[in-house]
């Protein structure tokens, strides 16, 4: 068989069916055979080129998704905003995104493997959180946050704001989720981030009305 040439190409193909072989038949019920038939033009050796295994490849794919939401560099006129507006204005146009495009993790119950959730996590304190760190001491410079940790808020705040705070992986009642809202504002209130105004409390129900849609 002839070299491929673009192996970026049959990288982001396995990826893609991966994605809509997970959601629609559960991510244990998937295995690599699965995908390249799927894929339809790839040998299992192509595969293992790319991925060491199913596993590999769920963290690929969830690094992928947040480098695709880096948002801060997304949003126009943040230059005239202090750092906590910033973080709020980069959370609802994260969310308004999520609602418009359908977020891997909430596009079915099925995807939500414990590799899946696991490796968000990680990708998320790798990826995610040094952005949000920088955003909070620049808060701190500013006088808009006042927090005494600025590398584990920003980890705590990726963790809760991912993965907690998401509909499509903890499914609570709408009641329960106002709940979560108001304890998560309150949290980071209390050590000197007061993150979660009426805009973004709006924008969190939206996010959870959106989920029970899917």
């Amino acid at each position: 068989m002839a070299r491929n040439k673009f192996p970026e190409i049959t990288r982001k193909r396995i990826m893609e069916s991966a994605v809509r072989l997970f959601t629609l038949n559960g991510w244990s019920n998937v295995t690599v055979q699965d995908i390249v038939d799927d894929v339809g033009d790839i040998t299992r050796g192509a595969f293992y080129h790319h991925f060491k295994t199913i596993s590999d490849l769920i963290q690929s794919i969830t690094k992928e998704m947040l480098m695709e939401h880096h948002v801060f560099n997304e949003i126009n006129d943040l230059e005239n905003l202090n750092a906590l507006d910033r973080l709020r204005k980069g959370i609802s146009y994260s969310i308004k995104q999520s609602i418009k495009n359908g977020d891997l993790s909430s596009a079915s119950r099925k995807m939500n493997s414990a590799d899946f959730v696991f490796s968000r996590i990680t990708e998320g304190m790798r990826v995610v959180a040094p952005g949000i760190q920088k955003i909070i001491e620049d808060g701190i410079q500013d006088g808009s946050i006042q927090v005494a940790y600025p590398k584990q808020t920003a980890e705590s705040f990726t963790m809760l704001f991912d993965i907690w705070m998401n509909p499509g992986i903890f499914h609570v009642s709408r009641e329960e989720f106002v709940l979560k809202i108001e304890h998560i504002g309150l949290m980071f209130e209390g050590i000197g981030m007061p993150i979660v105004n009426n805009e973004l409390k709006v924008i969190f129900l939206e996010l959870f009305d959106s989920a029970q849609e899917q």
